[in-house]
């Protein structure tokens, strides 16, 4: 049976999720994976394949006592490449430990370095997830565009929808 999360566990989950799902019309899976995978790679995450066309992984970020980790699922529909982008972190057990102490001894200190940790990680995942747009973008010489402004939540796949009839001529 799966560990329940403590309350103080669901909201560090929360505020350390991002989550991006865009179209690439006209692109291929075919040629983004291999390059979408290296990409990552050399982001620093140890990547596994999942599914067709879908791995996730992770990375350290040991000063901060996190373990990034992404998802990346590519799709091919209706003639375009669905992308979705999931990234989150969770505290590692050094990194609980580290807060359990500085908030015991230090309370002031262990918040100002909570949101200093919260402010580094929300730059990193936003460049990261930025730099992975704009080097698709690079890789097809197309534009994504975006699909979903509120995003579900990390580890949920969205759905392909077909695109809407064409009017009658």
């Amino acid at each position: 049976m799966p560990r329940r999360l403590l309350p103080a566990e669901r909201i560090v989950r929360r505020v350390f999720e991002k989550r991006d799902y865009r179209v690439v019309p006209g692109a291929k899976v075919v040629d983004v994976w291999a390059k979408t995978w290296d990409w990552w790679q050399r982001a620093g995450f140890a990547l596994y394949h999942v599914g067709p066309n879908h791995f996730t992984g992770a990375s350290y970020y040991s000063n901060l006592g996190l373990r990034r980790e992404v998802e990346v699922r590519l799709v091919d529909a209706n003639d375009a490449l669905y992308v979705d982008l999931g990234f989150h972190a969770r505290l590692t057990d050094e990194g609980a430990v580290g807060g359990a102490v500085a908030a015991v001894v230090f309370l002031p200190v262990a918040a100002v370095g909570g949101a200093i940790s919260w402010s580094q990680y929300e730059n990193d995942a936003n460049s990261l997830m930025w730099n992975y747009w704009h080097f698709l973008w690079q890789t097809t010489g197309k534009p994504s565009q975006i699909l979903a402004v509120t995003p579900l939540p990390f580890g949920t796949p969205y759905p392909i929808m077909a695109p809407p009839p064409s009017a009658p001529t």
